[in-house]
């Protein structure tokens, strides 16, 4: 009796909790790279084949998102391939950043990333596409856990 009311108590903390968590895909579209703005520091390259140290220049991606959740999205990530002018890749990992929120609608949005100063503009987006979560999430390690 007891483990039957154990299961059952897990089973609805499990689908609560899972419709909380449900995914918001974001649309993202009129995507340019331009400069940063004069005086932006540098940060570390997204990855180039995992190198550390590399050199980098920001560049920032603007464009439009499309939410079409009633409500704001939060923790988004920001997947897609970035090539540059010789056709190589920029980045080689699909993961090119995060926005904390993407409010719910049509918005712009700008995005700065760090690419090697050896990538060469103009650069190509492909499959640039969003992902996010209704509510806040914790993405340290182990969060919530013991």
């Amino acid at each position: 009796m007891c483990w039957a009311r154990c299961g059952l108590l897990c089973t609805v903390l499990l689908l609560a909790g899972c419709g909380e968590a449900s995914k918001i895909e974001i649309a993202l579209k009129d995507l340019a790279v331009v400069n940063c703005p004069p005086g932006t520091k540098g940060g570390p390259s997204i990855s180039l084949n995992d190198s550390v140290n590399v050199p980098t220049r920001c560049y920032r991606i603007r464009g439009t998102a499309v939410n079409p959740a009633e409500k704001p999205a939060k923790n988004v990530d920001v997947f897609g391939k970035i090539t540059d002018a010789n056709g190589t890749l920029a980045i080689t990992r699909r993961r090119v950043g995060s926005l904390a929120e993407v409010a719910a609608g049509t918005s712009p949005f700008a995005l700065d990333v760090y690419l090697p100063e050896t990538a060469k503009p103009p650069f190509k987006l492909e499959n640039m596409k969003a992902a996010g979560f209704p509510n806040q999430v914790d993405r340290r390690q182990n969060a919530g856990g013991s």
